[in-house]
């Protein structure tokens, strides 16, 4: 479970602070959803709700939008992720990464409508092709690498719940 959380902030810290700097025309990984979505994958939707709102809190704080957009679009998109992933997440090995690209596309769609419910303008076509296609591939790259890491991970972290090896 500590990984769980180490993995969340400084996945929030990076994406808030660290990589909005890096990229131009706010092309960048989603890291937080990321790991939503690698837990959503690994314990099934319940638990992938709980840690979208814990992942998407974090993110709001470092936010300039709305307190509470990165809350429902995560934990939305982690419910989603352990619904779907645990119908299909085990027919190929490439789908976790198509799950975190799609994911990222679904988070853009729910931030959009979240932005406008609370009041904001957000020009959604242009930064649909410019940035959230583009970040999307991003993510769905980032979670092919990240996805074996965060299942090794996990698989120690049974095997210490169970009174296995530390």
């Amino acid at each position: 479970m500590r990984w769980l959380v180490v993995s969340l902030v400084a996945g929030a810290v990076l994406q808030a602070m660290v990589l909005p700097g890096l990229v131009g025309n706010g092309i960048r990984p989603d890291l937080t959803l990321i790991v939503v979505v690698a837990w959503a994958t690994f314990r099934g939707w319940e638990e992938g709700i709980l840690v979208g709102l814990l992942g998407g809190f974090l993110l709001d704080v470092f936010s300039a939008a709305p307190f509470g957009v990165s809350v429902v679009r995560l934990a939305l998109v982690g419910g989603a992720a352990g619904l779907v992933m645990d119908r299909i997440g085990r027919t190929s090995v490439l789908m976790p990464a198509v799950a975190a690209g799609v994911a990222s596309l679904a988070a853009f769609a729910l931030s959009v409508l979240a932005l406008q419910a609370s009041g904001w303008v957000a020009a959604w076509e242009s930064a649909l092709l410019v940035s959230a296609v583009p970040s999307a591939v991003l993510t769905g790259l980032c979670m092919a690498v990240a996805y074996p890491v965060l299942r090794a991970l996990m698989g120690e972290h049974e095997a210490v719940e169970e009174g296995g090896i530390l």
